[in-house]
């Protein structure tokens, strides 16, 4: 026998009978599974339900430092260290109970000292009502080196998030409180790193970011959030002052300089709300922590259970509204401003009695994932109100806002797609906007999406464009028929003119494109007059019209669209600034 094979008998441990009374029925040959084990790095063991572990097989000397055939005669509680046990046990309950537990980040207590970070996954035994099959593997498995920094080599956003997440899955169902979150912010890194330069600056980032994943839980749960912003998740061994002071400490030593970083810190755990609920929360909190310059550490420094759970009651009110349909829908004419007709309404949503703004729960519902089942909602009310009443009015065309995280995501765009299958009678008559208050990761799946809306006969825009994140890589990466130019450019360009070249700029480019322009905020005739100068097709604002509510006083479907500033000429709305009446048609 070869040394290797020397080893791989000491790994394998005693291997029980595969079937018969008092085996293990397994039904699986032995070299199987120790290929099987070997091959992934794990250590693959049996136990009873109090976790008395009776068979091993696998990479036991690496995980937990000691040989399989050593392992037979202990409990899963005795590799483990202390801290962790309350984690090992719930575990077992739950697979003792018929669940399967995946990925419970733990640490072995290690022969010669120490520990090393694991992570146990198991579930019940098909064959023995009284046995467990578990497994252990490296903790840095879990992770993905495709979603770490490139430079820090720590986590990115969305791996942070999604392991996170993971864990809030597990507490929830343990009821386990060990985990915590830590933030951090290092407001002063880009002033230091001026003042010493950048090979002090990238040896404090190297040693920084070092000792960050030291400090999480399997070695590897620490995030680069961009902008001189950090996150770890580690137990409750570890104080987040205690964090703040040796991050302290590293740039006296390596930089000569002194550093204050601030944190704050919150639990890893359902805290009696749904995981699901509880990983949207958190995750509502990450985006206020890394985008929001508002929301300053200190605001977030109480957020552990009673502002997640406080995030969580918002939530739950905004799937009410949802749920009840309990909003209204406003509409804002689109008037092109070559012939005066009315083009289109814009479908503008008010939640509540008085009519309130939507923009901070819009972004509320993006934050926190909601906004999908929003955007389902609202185009549901207008597909509706098209077909009936005051809507259905041949000659009148409609715009329906999408977020750009709805067409992101496969199972919302799914839906949404089989709803405007739907509405093929609306084609032609219903249009969409796709707004950017957060930006379209995948450009490519998102325009996947809108060629498939498009070739439903429903035209497709973008709504914003300048502002954000919908920059001209949008137009280079979406294929759309019109854009909606920000009103920012157009108060600019008729109060000081600073924003003449950018608007030049931006309908040039359309133009050359095929793709027509509408102006918003348009505020008066002068300012009309100057977008009719730089070739702006459609233009938006209260020159042309607030948004509105058509009158269900009048019978017929023509009469209520018919208002001081618009008129019926000949089958169609136009513009009239204030001259004439409505003639019906």
């Amino acid at each position: 026998m070869t040394k290797a094979d020397d080893r791989g008998a000491e790994d394998v441990g005693s291997f029980p009978s595969r079937k018969g009374k008092g085996g293990s029925g397994l039904g699986q040959p032995q070299e199987a599974y120790v290929a099987f084990a070997f091959a992934a790095a794990d250590l693959l063991m049996e136990a009873d339900h109090s976790g008395r572990i009776v068979f091993a097989i696998g990479a036991s000397m690496s995980l937990v430092g000691r040989p399989a055939r050593l392992l037979a005669s202990m409990t899963l509680a005795e590799l483990i260290r202390p801290e962790d046990q309350s984690r090992v046990r719930n575990a077992l309950k739950r697979m003792a109970g018929g669940d399967r537990v995946r990925h419970v980040l733990l640490h072995v207590t290690l022969p010669t000292g120490g520990s090393t970070p694991v992570a146990l996954s198991g579930y019940p035994h098909p064959d023995r009502q009284d046995r467990l099959l578990l497994v252990l593997t490296h903790s840095g498995t879990l992770m993905s080196p495709t979603v770490r920094h490139s430079e820090t080599g720590l986590l990115g956003r969305e791996g942070f998030e999604a392991l996170a997440g993971d864990l809030i899955k597990e507490s929830a169902k343990d009821g386990d409180e060990s985990y915590r979150m830590t933030l951090l912010d290092l407001p002063e890194l880009a002033e230091l790193r001026s003042k010493v330069g950048a090979e002090a600056t990238a040896d404090f980032i190297a040693r920084f970011t070092d000792y960050l994943r030291q400090c999480s839980v399997g070695g590897g749960a620490a995030a680069d959030l961009g902008n001189s912003k950090y996150g770890v998740i580690h137990g409750p061994d570890v104080d987040a002052g205690e964090i703040e002071a040796a991050i302290s400490g590293l740039a006296r030593s390596v930089m000569g300089a002194p550093m204050h970083p601030e944190s704050a810190s919150l639990a890893i755990d359902g805290g009696g709300i749904s995981a699901q609920e509880a990983t949207s929360a958190l995750i509502y909190t990450l985006n206020r922590f890394t985008n929001d310059s508002d929301a300053t550490i200190h605001e977030l420094s109480a957020m552990a259970r009673p502002t997640l759970s406080q995030t969580v009651a918002k939530m739950r009110e905004v799937k009410r509204t949802i749920g009840r349909g309990d909003f209204q829908l406003h509409f804002q004419p689109i008037v092109d401003l070559w012939s005066n007709a009315v083009h289109h309404f814009e479908c503008l949503v008010r939640f509540g009695e008085d009519g309130n703004s939507p923009y901070s729960t819009v972004v509320f519902a993006e934050d926190t994932g909601l906004v999908g089942e929003l955007d389902l909602a609202i185009c549901s009310r207008a597909i509706e109100f098209m077909r009936k009443g005051v809507g259905a009015e041949p000659s009148l065309r409609f715009a329906v806002n999408l977020s750009g995280r709805s067409l992101s995501s496969p199972s919302m765009a799914a839906r949404l797609l089989q709803l405007i299958h739907g509405a093929s009678d609306l084609r032609g008559r219903l249009l969409f906007e796709v707004t950017e208050s957060s930006a379209i990761a995948d450009l490519v799946a998102a325009n996947a999406v809108i060629q498939e809306i498009r070739g439903r006969g429903h035209p497709v825009g973008i709504d914003d464009f300048g502002a954000g994140a919908a920059a001209f890589h949008y137009l280079r990466g979406l294929k759309v028929d019109h854009v909606k130019i920000d009103g920012s450019y157009v108060r600019e360009a008729a109060s000081k003119g600073e924003s003449l070249p950018f608007l030049r700029a931006i309908t040039q480019l359309c133009r050359e494109l095929r793709v027509a322009t509408i102006a918003e905020h348009i505020e008066d005739e002068a300012t009309a007059n100057l977008l009719r100068v730089y070739n702006v097709r459609y233009g938006q604002g209260y020159y042309f019209g607030k948004p509105m509510q058509p009158s269900r006083r009048h019978h017929g479907s023509r009469a209520p669209w018919a208002t001081p500033l618009i008129q019926w000429r000949n089958g169609l709305l136009f513009f009239g600034n204030g001259t004439g009446a409505a003639s019906g048609g």
